[in-house]
C-alpha cells in the first residue's frame, strides 16, 4: 500500500473519530477503513488508536472551560427557544442552567 500524506491521515482520523462519536464500534472502524480506503486490519487499527488520542484531546479541557461552554450551548438554544415561541425548551435551558451553576430553582 501506498504511504498517505499527513493532511490524508488527518481527515481518515476525523472520519474515524465522527463514526465512534456516532457509536460505530471496532469491527465498524475496521470494515469501513477496508472498504473506504483498502487498508488491512492492522492499519485501521492505527487510525482507531490516533482517533481515540484526537477524542482525548478534544475532551482533555478544564472543568470551568467546559462550564462555561455548556452555559453558552444553553444560552444560545434559550435565545432560539425564546424567538420561536417555545417555552418548554427555554424553561428547560433556564432549568439546566441553574442547575450547572447549583442554583436551587
Amino acid at each position: 500500500m501506498a504511504r498517505i500524506t499527513a493532511a490524508e491521515m488527518d481527515i481518515r482520523c476525523n472520519r474515524i473519530v465522527r463514526l465512534l462519536s456516532n457509536g460505530g464500534s471496532r469491527s465498524d472502524i475496521l470494515q469501513y477503513s477496508a472498504n473506504q480506503w483498502g487498508v488491512c486490519t492492522r492499519t485501521a487499527d492505527e487510525y482507531l488508536a490516533r482517533a481515540r488520542e484526537v477524542m482525548k484531546e478534544d475532551w482533555s479541557i478544564d472543568r470551568q472551560a467546559y462550564t462555561a461552554q455548556i452555559m453558552a450551548q444553553l444560552s444560545a438554544i434559550h435565545k432560539e427557544a425564546m424567538r420561536t415561541g417555545n417555552l418548554s425548551v427555554a424553561l428547560g435551558c433556564v432549568a439546566r442552567a441553574a442547575a450547572i451553576a447549583q442554583i436551587g430553582i
